[in-house]
């Protein structure tokens, strides 16, 4: 699970405002993307559709083939399993240890403690956080703080992992730390879509880069190292 397809999808919330409109895109398993644009262009609604937080106007989305568009309610939760989210606030609970926090996505699916443990360090040591797994959150710089909420998101090995601006808050080097860190994600086989509005780290990248703008798509562009990807597909 991991090849996402977008067929002309358009999302226009109740007040009016189209904020995609006849989306199509396609986006290959194992693949690192780039999504920008200005604030307001449909980022983070591309994202929400693909997380089903929210649904379309109309077209389909399709991962793996699966219109997830139409999952009932009672298979959200089992298609989200392969999803891991980041988003600019991480969003942890201030009275929880680092462990705790990565282990909730765990928790939740009811995984057995002995390999909740198991998988909450090896989520860490991706990190290099484990030294801090009993800290508090308030204990960790805003650079860790981001790490620990990319641990819990990977803690459950998603096929695809969605991140929404991860590095907005962060220094020039600190950001670089972090995508360089999804990158890793990726060469494991893990289909990547990042949301950036930081255009000259992500040309740095070399990934390819969708930009939109008024909820369309502007430019689809390749970059060297999703050419390079590419080719070496084809040949094999």
């Amino acid at each position: 699970m991991g090849h996402i397809e977008f067929h002309q999808v358009s999302k226009r919330f109740e007040n009016g405002f189209e904020a995609l409109h006849r989306v199509s895109a396609t986006f290959e398993e194992g693949s690192m993307s780039f999504l920008t644009g200005h604030s307001g262009a449909g980022k983070s609604t591309f994202l929400r559709l693909l997380l089903c937080l929210d649904r379309p106007t109309r077209g389909q989305i399709l991962v793996n083939g699966i219109n997830v568009t139409q999952l009932s309610s009672s298979r959200l939760p089992y298609y989200r399993q392969h999803l891991g989210a980041v988003f600019q606030d991480h969003h942890l609970l201030s009275q929880r240890t680092i462990y705790d926090n990565v282990a909730i996505p765990l928790r939740v699916a009811g995984m057995k403690e002995r390999d909740i443990g198991r998988r909450v360090r090896a989520a860490l040591t991706r990190v290099d956080l484990l030294s801090k797994e009993r800290l508090l959150p308030a204990h960790l710089s805003t650079g860790e703080q981001q790490r620990v909420g990319i641990a819990r998101a990977v803690v459950t090995r998603p096929k695809i992992l969605l991140a929404d601006e991860p590095t907005g808050n962060l220094d020039p080097q600190l950001s670089r730390d972090i995508m360089e860190l999804f990158r890793q994600f990726n060469q494991v086989g893990t289909t990547v879509i990042i949301a950036s509005h930081d255009r000259d780290l992500i040309e740095d990248m070399g990934e390819r880069i969708v930009e939109l703008a008024n909820g369309s798509i502007t430019r689809d562009s390749r970059g060297p190292a999703a050419q390079a990807q590419s080719d070496t597909l084809a040949v094999t």
